[in-house]
């Protein structure tokens, strides 16, 4: 059985993977500013980025280096407003070409900090 705490998180989840998929400029800034608190914090190996607007330049400068490139998630673990996922990119329906696992931490069902780390 799946907890109601384990689906709500793996539905926000989904929804950041989404807006890292997600070209289009507007739908993908609306994604993310109900997906992220205001002073979110994204880091990983690359850059230290805070607030939605900054996370968004980010992903944009991702899918720029990785055109057609696609993230899928992996298995979810969390608790107490902390939650860890490995996660893949590659071309849709194709092998992946590189991957890596997130830690997030959620403040009142949003996230505020992501750290990403790469395999």
């Amino acid at each position: 059985m799946v907890s109601s705490h384990s689906s709500t998180v793996a539905d926000l989840l989904a929804t950041y993977i989404a807006m890292w998929n997600e070209r289009d400029t507007l739908t993908r800034q609306r994604i993310g500013a109900g997906l992220f608190t205001a002073d979110a914090r994204y880091v990983d190996p690359t850059v230290s980025a805070r607030g939605v607007a900054a996370i968004d330049a980010h992903v944009v400068t991702w899918q720029e280096q990785f055109p057609g490139m696609v993230f899928t998630i992996g298995a979810v673990h969390s608790h107490h407003d902390v939650a860890h996922f490995g996660w893949s990119f590659g071309p849709p329906g194709g092998s992946p070409v590189g991957s890596g696992s997130d830690t997030v931490t959620i403040a009142d069902g949003r996230l505020a900090t992501v750290y990403g780390f790469f395999d």
